[in-house]
């Protein structure tokens, strides 16, 4: 597929931008007068707006074509952040009201939610038109590895730019996309016309959906339990200071960030191993990892314990990306890459509420529930093969 460099490059430009503002929206807050929980509601935003929107574009994108839908949707996604910005800009020089910051703030990173939802599931639908199936997990992992790094750059190109200002990083983001959008409209071929076929709407929860929807949900809610709970963690296992925990949560977060993209690499690398066979093998891996996070006592064995962890998540991704692809038809890839994108919605939502009521049982109860979801994935996925071998 000659695509998938255009494709990965459009992904990284994307996460980057949604990522960059992660590094800034704190000192933003403060700087606005809002309180800690506003920041909170607009991050989680984006979950909602993938949750219901996720499928929405995947469907638009059977009907209209993938290239189009990503022209528009990036081109909004540009639009949004650009609004964000020049709000930004002049929020932080004449400081408006509380109620119109709240308001602006949380309509333009909706608005950013609503653009992006569109990017994962269209890029995902695209791969499984122009790949064949026994190929699609190595370039679903291509993607991954792509995702990691702009999830990587993004909160880095927003932390150092913040010393010129906390507009800089917002402006600078806002670009991204704009070079996504040229990226799109020259590199990406033009949609083939679409056959007009009769219109058998996928159910949400279709029964061919079900393995990768659990397996998405269950990845992304461990995702966000581990960015949420790590800072507390580290605090209260290890009694650290604020800036030291700081530290520490930083280069532990870096260097997962690396091993979850070496995953990927590898597994784009490795063609002839099927899907089932990584979701299992990525699920065995989190199982462990989440597990060892829980009776860790250093701060080595904690980052171990975490590699562990994201190399099955590193696994598991692709693995669910795949299978989704290939249980259903042609002219049902958008709809079906959305609908399990949506589930990856919803962990992002779910995981911060539940784990944080989990920590408050325990500090290690949030990484133990993570892995038993995980050993529960296991065996789910277990049946699903035997299952595959009977049929």
């Amino acid at each position: 597929m000659k695509e998938i460099k255009p494709l990965m490059l459009i992904t990284i430009l994307c996460v980057s931008s949604m990522m960059a503002f992660l590094a800034v929206v704190g000192p933003i807050i403060r700087k606005l007068g809002l309180q800690e929980w506003h920041a909170g509601v607009m991050v989680a935003l984006a979950g909602v707006a993938w949750i219901f929107l996720s499928r929405f574009w995947g469907k638009k994108s059977d009907i209209h074509g993938r290239k189009n839908i990503l022209l528009l949707a990036i081109f909004g996604f540009f639009i949004s952040y650009l609004l964000l910005a020049i709000f930004v800009n002049y929020a932080v020089v004449t400081v408006p009201l509380v109620i119109v910051s709240l308001l602006v703030l949380m309509t333009t990173r909706l608005l950013i939610g609503v653009f992006y939802s569109a990017v994962p599931p269209v890029s995902n639908a695209l791969i499984a038109d122009k790949v064949a199936p026994e190929k699609r997990t190595s370039y679903m992992a291509s993607l991954g590895a792509s995702n990691g790094l702009g999830m990587i750059l993004g909160p880095v190109l927003g932390g150092t730019l913040a010393s010129f200002g906390l507009a800089t990083p917002l402006y600078v983001a806002a670009i991204l996309p704009l070079i996504a959008v040229f990226i799109v409209f020259f590199f990406l071929e033009k949609d083939k016309k679409i056959e007009k076929t009769k219109d058998t709407p996928l159910r949400f929860f279709d029964k061919r959906l079900r393995l990768p929807m659990i397996a998405s949900f269950i990845t992304m809610f461990s995702i966000v339990t581990s960015q949420v709970c790590l800072g507390f963690f580290i605090l209260d296992k290890f009694q650290m200071g604020e800036i030291e925990a700081a530290k520490v949560t930083g280069y532990i977060l870096a260097i997962i960030g690396v091993v979850f993209i070496a995953t990927q690499i590898i597994v784009s690398k490795l063609k002839n191993v099927k899907s089932i066979t990584w979701l299992i093998l990525g699920s065995i891996f989190a199982t462990i990892g989440y597990f060892l996070i829980g009776i860790i006592s250093t701060q080595v064995e904690l980052t171990l314990a975490f590699c562990i962890g994201i190399i099955g998540l590193g696994m598991i991704m692709p693995a669910f990306m795949a299978i989704t692809s290939n249980s259903v038809e042609a002219n049902e890839q958008g709809v079906a890459a959305g609908t399990v994108s949506s589930a990856q919605g919803f962990g992002i939502i779910v995981g911060p509420l539940l784990s944080t009521i989990l920590y408050k049982i325990s500090p290690e109860a949030p990484f133990f529930f993570a892995s038993l979801i995980f050993a529960i994935l296991v065996i789910i996925s277990l049946l699903y093969k035997r299952k595959g071998i009977l049929c």
